[in-house]
């Protein structure tokens, strides 16, 4: 990828220019560039935890929410709820109980957390034949959200514990047959936080045996 190309989609993400998420019935081709944009997204990806106050839009939404109902579950149940909050109030009632809860130190760190203009709380419905396989295919369904977002440009944080789920359960009237697996913020970063130093891949990699 030329300099000036791959800075513009580390910037911006690559659905200008390889169009990957525009729709979910693209063919997969052989395009060396859109391979290329691909691996970056993997690579770029960064758990975001302050955002500006940009809005994003609904097309936006619907594409990175689709590549989720994308992902790959067992017999294709799809036992995923995907509840989408643009609300301010809603965002600032859950931001206040944190803060409630984590008293005045965590003021700041929930208000930067709670900066995004939309959060996606990723579910699992724990009544159907395998709940436990289902809550894995949540998870994977919020991977494929996090890519999504970033391609489009956007930052996104797989959260758990950080915004507790008896909040989110409360506030958000979530049925009583519903496991969160994560909550994430979609927005444009503040900034774009620095790349962590990886372990050499040959570290984790075992061939055939231990």
């Amino acid at each position: 990828m030329k300099t000036t190309k791959r800075r513009q989609f580390l910037k911006t993400g690559f659905v200008g220019s390889a169009g990957f998420f525009c729709s979910p019935f693209a063919a997969v081709t052989e395009d060396s560039q859109s391979q290329t944009d691909l691996f970056i997204t993997f690579k770029t990806r960064r758990s975001v935890r302050k955002f500006k106050p940009t809005p994003v839009p609904d097309e936006h939404i619907l594409q990175i929410l689709e590549a989720a109902h994308y992902a790959p579950c067992p017999r294709n149940r799809q036992a995923w709820k995907f509840v989408v909050i643009k609300n301010r109030d809603i965002l600032d009632q859950i931001r206040d109980e944190c803060i409630k809860r984590g008293g005045e130190q965590s003021k700041q760190y929930f208000t930067d957390y709670m900066s995004a203009p939309v959060y996606v709380v990723v579910l699992a419905d724990t009544q159907t034949r395998n709940p436990v396989n289902d809550a894995t295919a949540g998870a994977l369904a919020a991977e494929n959200l996090m890519l999504a977002a970033r391609a489009l440009g956007y930052g996104s944080v797989f959260c758990v514990n950080s915004i507790p789920e008896d909040v989110t359960n409360k506030i958000l009237n979530i049925p009583d047959n519903y496991k969160r697996v994560c909550i994430t913020p979609i927005g444009i970063p503040d900034k774009w936080p620095e790349t962590p130093p990886k372990k050499d891949l040959k570290e984790a990699i075992v061939y055939d045996r231990f």
